[in-house]
């Protein structure tokens, strides 16, 4: 976003400011409205990069619904960031505005509709562009949607175009898996069209690569127990060797204070010099790493004092105090990162194989040993990185509820904090029609202090507490719209 882009768009774009400074080299300055607007191939441009900004603005709250509701954080105090963590949910809180989201369908939704348009109005714009450019715009109405559906279950399902980013979608919800479907052909067409990287390393890191498609199908499936297709849809990430490696284990941290490393696959772009910057600092900021967090990595791990390099001074420094996003140098002097630009990651390669070990573990067909044992040595890869023991007593022929365990306990050591935990829970126990929902609640309670567990159970013992209530705003706005069933 080295440019600044300042434009008025009625259809979904209004006052794109700051823009992306991925792509595009020339600057409209002019004000353009209606049906004027999608004449060349800059507007088209110029549609995309609010596309990105809308993402930016909606981080913050990914960053909330994912992580603060889950097992490996606390909170410092209790204030509207925090109160997920009591499994308090109230209509009235902020946390359950969805508005964020919606911005950005609206903003995808003019792309999708408006862009093939340019085709009969510049010549210089090729199929191939509009293509590409719809595509983009399929994912990141995909992402939005998934992050809806995770967290409210069904939601009104909005494909055209607004008229303004403030328009009213006064219409009803619909089935989370109409909108599952839905993004699932989305990211099929998607996939068929967007670049597997473009000319700027920084390009194939923060704009939408086919990689990001793959990595956000395999996420779906997996929510969806469509094991098989997930294990597939992660592979085709890891075949990409090209382009996604590993961090080393010394330079863990720099995934994070130095932005778009070698195994980052797709990440939400943002630079203080040029006005971008995001809520990530403070909200992390109200939080510890909890005891269950810690111990991951001072208990079987830390044996002779060796926790491995993701641990102490990286994922949280002395007095447990949240450090990964907010750490801009580590060791004897920390220093907290001077800006508010961290870059918001959607995926990175451990997540990637950490969701093909899981979709492994799940097939359990005739293979299921074999497949098993390829679950472990994922996970004995991102351990071996991490510089703590691997599970070499362990073949394909444990148990798959002790490797998902080993699973989940990775993903806590190498995503914690980053907007994953509380779905990565809620998929656990929602699998095969909410057979196990031990696997929320009894790694939730066991994170709280002893005195809050029976409070908290209580609040999470209804599968339907797992998701948000619809904010009263939307529900005051919206005649069409119905509470949740657990707030009603």
């Amino acid at each position: 976003m080295k440019k600044i882009i300042k434009m008025l768009v009625v259809f979904g774009l209004a006052a794109v400011s700051g823009g992306c400074k991925k792509y595009l080299d020339q600057t409209p300055e002019n004000s353009i409205t209606g049906n004027n607007f999608f004449k060349t191939k800059a507007d088209a441009q110029a549609s995309v990069i609010a596309c990105y900004d809308a993402l930016q603005a909606a981080t913050t709250q990914f960053l909330n619904w994912g992580e603060f509701r889950g097992d490996l954080l606390n909170p410092l105090s209790n204030s509207d960031v925090t109160y997920p963590f009591y499994q308090y949910m109230d209509k009235t809180r902020p946390v359950s505005n969805w508005a964020v989201a919606y911005t950005l369908i609206g903003r995808t939704n003019t792309v999708i509709q408006s862009v093939p348009g340019v085709l009969n109005a510049d010549s210089k714009f090729t199929l191939a562009d509009s293509r590409a450019m719809v595509a983009e715009a399929l994912f990141l109405r995909s992402l939005a949607y998934f992050y809806l559906v995770r967290t409210f279950q069904d939601v009104p399902l909005v494909l055209t175009a607004p008229t303004s980013d403030a328009v009213n979608y006064f219409i009803p919800k619909s089935p989370s898996d109409s909108i599952l479907n839905k993004i699932q052909m989305d990211l099929d067409t998607a996939a068929l069209y967007i670049p597997v990287r473009y000319d700027k390393d920084i390009d194939t890191r923060g704009r939408v690569t086919k990689a990001a498609v793959n990595a956000l199908q395999a996420e779906v499936y997996l929510w969806r127990d469509k094991y098989k297709p997930a294990a597939d849809a992660a592979q085709k990430v890891l075949d990409n060797t090209a382009l996604y490696s590993l961090v080393s284990g010394a330079n863990w941290i720099s995934i994070f204070n130095q932005k778009n490393t070698t195994e980052s696959v797709f990440e939400v772009e943002y630079d203080y010099t040029l006005n971008e910057t995001n809520g990530l600092l403070g909200a992390i900021g109200n939080f510890n790493a909890n005891d269950v967090l810690v111990s991951y990595f001072t208990g079987d791990e830390g044996q002779n004092n060796a926790q491995g390099i993701r641990g102490l001074n990286k994922t949280y420094i002395s007095g447990n105090s949240y450090w990964k996003w907010r750490g801009f140098s580590t060791g004897t002097t920390n220093v907290v990162r001077p800006t508010n630009d961290p870059n918001f990651i959607v995926y990175r390669l451990p997540d990637v194989m950490l969701m093909k070990a899981e979709a492994l573990v799940n097939i359990q067909d005739a293979d299921s040993v074999n497949e098993k044992q390829q679950a472990l040595d994922i996970i004995n890869v991102i351990r071996t990185r991490g510089q703590v023991p691997i599970y070499d007593n362990l073949d394909g022929n444990a148990p798959a509820s002790l490797i998902m365990d080993l699973i989940m306990k990775e993903r806590a050591m190498e995503l914690a904090g980053e907007g994953k935990r509380w779905y990565d829970l809620v998929r656990g126990a929602k699998r095969n029609n909410f057979a196990n929902p031990g696997f929320l609640i009894d790694r939730v309670v066991q994170s709280r202090s002893v005195g809050d567990r029976a409070l908290i159970k209580s609040r999470i013992i209804d599968p339907r507490s797992w998701y948000m209530p619809i904010f009263l705003d939307e529900l005051n706005k919206n005649p069409k719209l119905v509470q949740n069933p657990y707030y009603n």
